[in-house]
């Protein structure tokens, strides 16, 4: 797990926290989230499932280091009808939109939750959105 450490930093990061607000919401001592980040400790189930949470992560994502952008890709799928997009660069762009609104971030990790059904009655919904979305992005 040598770099489990350097991915709760990049989350660390990701979310804007430094160590020290990091291990407040832990219950946890600086000392130890730098322990951690540098693979001299490892975390406890109960801190690998309170990182999760504070993150708004699986723990599959904190775990395995692919995952997270391969989820993000899945839920944007299932929003645009599981068709890819034509080209990478528009993936990493949306990824990234996705990763720089948490809102969006968290909206999407919820539904992907849903039943089929309920995705299915929703995405009617969704669909003229995001088109109307990216028809604003494409005249920038």
């Amino acid at each position: 797990m040598k770099d489990f450490g350097e991915r709760i930093k990049q989350f660390r990061l990701k979310g804007g926290f430094s160590q020290e607000e990091l291990a407040n919401q832990l219950n946890v001592s600086r000392t130890t989230i730098s322990k951690w980040e540098c693979s001299k400790q490892t975390p406890s189930i109960f801190d690998f499932l309170s990182l999760c949470n504070c993150f708004q992560i699986t723990l599959d994502q904190l775990i395995e280091p692919s995952s997270y952008k391969q989820d993000h890709l899945h839920d944007f799928q299932l929003l645009y009808l599981t068709r890819k997009c034509e080209s990478d660069s528009h993936d990493e762009t949306i990824l990234t939109l996705i990763d720089k609104q948490p809102l969006l971030k968290h909206v999407l990790l919820q539904f992907s939750s849903l039943s089929p059904t309920l995705q299915k009655e929703l995405l009617t919904d969704i669909i003229p959105l995001l088109k109307k979305l990216f028809s604003a992005l494409q005249r920038q």
